[in-house]
């Protein structure tokens, strides 16, 4: 797989997701989760913004303690805006890989809460909030890019 991506699109997810796309990213690394081995780390060139509350991220095993308090605010109300940079994606069906020249790829698309994630030797669930069906196309050559 290439180093650029583009997420074209969200099947589901957030409300507030399909406003902020197209979004593209730099990928950094395979990961393996615990529940599979072909997970990817990507940073967005521009943060996602995100908002949630402190229930909602406790009850997916999140800690809103360990974000970066430069990308966190937690609002009197208990609502949350994070400012993602951090992604996490693996192909929508176990053993679909994303590849070079890829066009419209689905992916499960996380996002990363704990920036400590893209450092650890294996995917931990508790630092990243699943986020949606979404759609990746390679964008190192758009010209030769082709569906899977």
């Amino acid at each position: 797989m290439s180093s650029r991506l583009r997420i074209v699109e969200a099947e589901t997810g957030p409300a507030d997701l399909p406003a902020q796309l197209p979004a593209e990213a730099r990928l950094l690394r395979q990961v393996p989760g615990p529940d599979r081995p072909d997970y990817f780390f990507a940073v967005l060139d521009e943060a996602i913004a995100y908002r949630t509350t402190l229930v909602a991220l406790q009850e997916q095993g999140v800690n809103p303690d360990a974000a970066d308090p430069r990308l966190i605010r937690i609002n009197d109300d208990g609502s949350v805006d994070l400012r993602i940079f951090g992604i996490v994606f693996a192909g929508r069906i176990a053993g679909e890989a994303p590849h070079a020249g890829m066009k419209n790829f689905p992916v499960s698309l996380a996002y990363v809460i704990d920036n400590s994630a893209i450092q650890d030797g294996a995917l931990d669930f508790a630092k990243i909030v699943y986020a949606a069906v979404a759609f990746i196309t390679d964008i190192d050559d758009e010209s030769t890019a082709v569906g899977p």
